[in-house]
């Protein structure tokens, strides 16, 4: 077997190992798409949306990951990694995303905040002014600080998943956090007390 090449923005997951280190009694079947689609789109939406903030954005990111893995899908060799696998996928996708909506904002001055908010739901009506002040606070943020913090807060990700997750060391998603932290500070409260 062949090694697998690997896209460079992609990390490593689960690939099969070199060639001479495979005996055909080993051979894992990689899992199949549907198995897959089934199993995590939901998780794939809900990390998408948690990240993005809006409904609009979650069916074109949920495609583009599933495109993704369905093009690399035979490297896949540990069922037990495809969650992480998509997680990554999926926050490389939100985090390109973030990257052009900045870039919009920045030769758009003005922008309004959407009002198809992904944490306003049935239940939560009365948290929508606060969801979409914390988002537009959120969008002022770069990808970089705003994915990991997400994943943290809104997320309730482990510090080394939110470190796997963003693609960087623990201390460096720590320090993400603690900067996101910083600027979001004044808007969800615990800043400076009032004399």
């Amino acid at each position: 077997m062949a090694p697998v090449s690997r896209a460079p923005h992609l990390p490593a997951v689960s690939l099969a190992p070199p060639a001479d280190d495979v005996r055909p009694d080993e051979a894992v079947a990689p899992p199949s798409f549907e198995a897959i689609y089934a199993g995590h789109a939901a998780y794939v939406a809900g990390l998408a949306g948690r990240i993005l903030g809006r409904n609009h954005e979650v069916p074109d990111v949920v495609q583009d990951v599933f495109l993704i893995a369905h093009r690399r899908l035979a490297g896949v060799r540990q069922p037990d990694s495809v969650r992480a696998w998509l997680g990554r996928i999926t926050v490389r996708e939100a985090s390109r995303r973030l990257r052009w909506w900045r870039v919009r904002l920045f030769l758009h001055a003005t922008r309004t905040i959407e009002a198809d908010l992904v944490a306003v739901g049935g239940t939560d009506r009365e948290l929508r002014p606060l969801v979409a002040l914390l988002y537009a606070n959120l969008d002022r943020l770069p990808a970089r600080l705003r994915i990991p913090w997400v994943l943290r807060h809104l997320l309730g990700e482990p510090l080394d998943a939110v470190a796997e997750l963003s693609g960087c060391s623990l201390a460096t998603a720590k320090r993400r956090i603690a900067a996101a932290d910083q600027v979001l500070r004044p808007v969800l409260g615990g800043g400076e007390e009032d004399e």
